[in-house]
């Protein structure tokens, strides 16, 4: 429907709406009539009038009914067009009511017919200019007739009295105007924004589902993008054992470089496209928060070195309640940012507790950052003093994925920074006191251990995956199992008296819509122990990571080098 025909049925509903209060006055005003007049005139004149008046009013009524149950049956200007008539006829019986009355002399209800007359024509402007000609055709027809009786009198106060009617009604016809005028005016823009609204709503819809889409395309590719990237890192740490000439193994190191800045920005664009479609579950837990610090302090603490960076811990035990894994993202990508960023300057972690909250505070004395530039560091791909995108510089995601963590746990970031003199970011998120002793995160540490004997059963779908962890395994002196699927392991180990492995390696999609975790079971059910057990995986829901955590297994985002597939496993016979 056009924005005309929507005013054309609003003003039809206004109009028709109030009717019901201007019929009930018409009756009111006619009973007065009858009242007053009866008894000095013909009594059959007044009650005829009377009885057309009230003949009308029954019609109007029928006709409002009719609009009430029949409105979408004909066009708005139907209606609109009928009650005018309706009006016209109205206000044409109430100026004949002279025809009726015959009194000899009105002198001495000139002034009651006038309140009348003046009344009918003041209450109806408002309901009535909703439509312009409803309310032309109901006034004049009252006021004109008695005006122009009232100037052909003899009497100077009669005839003034005409003169005021004509200047009244000629008034009224200018209000109803400029009242008509605003209205139109003001349901014409009512409808104009509800459009505006709905098309913003189609637009953000669009926008959103447009959102999704992309987070969805990348959730469904990551398993095909990840899946070549982890065969890579495989054989190049099968390949970085192998070597013994340095130059070799500088080359390899380089590919190893490369291969893992290429993960660093799947692995952040997946943390991106996850945060956006709402699929990070929060898993909160009570622990202590300097136990996440030092162990997030342990990873960087080798680069720290490197470039000639102090890293200044002032932490107590403050106990808080949050995902400890998301917290230690988002530190991380902090610390990273804070080391990638400067040379030689000092760092300080610092935990303030205040009341009921807690801050934790990443400050450098480096090169700052310029107030311009604070509202668009957090966005997507946005890296400061870095024209020449070098990638030992970042990827330009890390302060976004913090931003969004930030938001999903209620957490605040802020920032302040000199340009020359050092950047700080606080993190501030509730504190509660512990009733029961936190569950422990802190980090297994252990020293590099020989891997030579360990029996490992590997289950993978993907032939180039299986031969290059077999290769990278067999390098580090371990005997192997491969199987790409449940069935043809559970056969395998059903013919031959194979030993319980010391760990299971399984991919989690396998054949046919199998999954690793069942194969795992069935291992481990044919054994009748329980297997340390690694489930590697290239998707990222949810919902896998709570099926694994049932299961009991590690689990390992693709892709996975040499180093952390060494570490689990270490971590596991340790």
């Amino acid at each position: 429907m056009t924005i005309n025909n929507k005013v054309k049925q609003e003003q039809a509903t206004h109009l028709y709406n109030q009717s019901p209060l201007l019929l009930i006055v018409t009756i009111m005003l006619t009973g007065l009539i009858v009242w007053r007049f009866q008894n000095d005139t013909n009594q059959l004149l007044v009650f005829l009038w009377a009885g057309l008046v009230l003949l009308l009013t029954a019609a109007r009524v029928k006709l409002i009914f009719a609009f009430k149950q029949n409105r979408a049956s004909r066009s708005p200007q139907f209606w609109l067009n009928i009650y005018s008539v309706a009006a016209l006829l109205s206000g044409i019986l109430w100026g004949m009511v002279l025809l009726f009355i015959l009194v000899p002399s009105l002198h001495n209800d000139i002034l009651l017919l006038s309140l009348i007359f003046i009344g009918m024509s003041a209450g109806s402007v408002v309901p009535s200019s909703t439509y312009l000609p409803c309310s032309f055709s109901f006034s004049t027809p009252i006021i004109l007739p008695f005006a122009v009786y009232l100037l052909q009198q003899q009497e100077t106060d009669l005839v003034l009295t005409g003169i005021l009617l004509v200047l009244f009604l000629l008034s009224m016809l200018s209000f109803s105007v400029m009242v008509n005028r605003n209205i139109l005016s003001s349901i014409r823009l009512r409808f104009e924004n509800s459009d505006l609204l709905d098309d913003l709503k189609v637009q953000k819809e669009l926008a959103e589902q447009a959102n999704i889409d992309k987070s969805r395309f990348l959730a469904a590719t990551s398993h095909d993008l990840r899946q070549p990237l982890h065969a890579l890192d495989l054989y190049l740490g099968a390949l970085q054992v192998q070597l013994a000439e340095d130059e070799h193994i500088a080359l390899v190191n380089k590919a190893s470089a490369s291969s893992q800045a290429l993960s660093e920005l799947l692995n952040s664009l997946m943390d991106i496209s996850r945060l956006d479609s709402g699929e990070v579950a929060i898993n909160n837990q009570l622990f202590s928060l300097k136990h996440v610090i030092e162990s997030v302090y342990g990873d960087f603490e080798s680069l720290a070195q490197q470039k000639d960076i102090t890293v200044e811990l002032s932490l107590d035990d403050t106990q808080v309640k949050t995902d400890p894994i998301l917290l230690s993202r988002m530190l991380r990508n902090l610390l990273s940012n804070a080391i990638k960023h400067n040379q030689g300057c000092t760092i300080q972690i610092i935990m303030t507790t205040q009341e009921d909250k807690v801050t934790i505070t990443i400050k450098d004395s480096g090169r700052g950052i310029a107030v311009s530039e604070l509202d668009n560091i957090f966005s997507e791909f946005y890296q400061l003093n870095n024209p020449e995108r070098d990638r030992s510089k970042g990827l330009g995601l890390g302060l976004a994925i913090v931003k969004r963590l930030a938001t999903l746990l209620d957490m605040t970031i802020e920032v302040n920074s000199d340009l020359g003199k050092g950047s700080e970011f606080s993190l501030t998120m509730p504190s509660e006191l512990l009733s029961q002793q936190p569950e422990s995160i802190a980090p297994i540490l252990v020293d590099n251990i020989d891997l030579a004997g360990l029996f490992l059963i590997v289950i993978d779908d993907e032939e180039a995956v299986r031969d290059a962890i077999r290769t990278l395994l067999r390098a580090w002196g371990c005997e192997v199992l491969l199987a790409s699927s449940e069935p043809e392991l559970m056969s395998v180990l059903q013919q031959d008296n194979y030993p319980a492995p010391d760990i299971i390696i399984s991919d989690y999609r396998l054949r046919e819509n199998k999954v690793g975790t069942d194969a795992v079971l069935s291992v481990r059910e044919h054994f009748k122990q329980t297997i340390p057990t690694i489930i590697i995986t290239g998707d990222t829901s949810e919902v896998i990571e709570t099926t694994v955590r049932q299961a009991d297994c590690r689990l390992l985002l693709k892709p996975v080098n040499s180093q952390i597939l060494r570490s689990q496993i270490e971590q596991l016979i340790a």
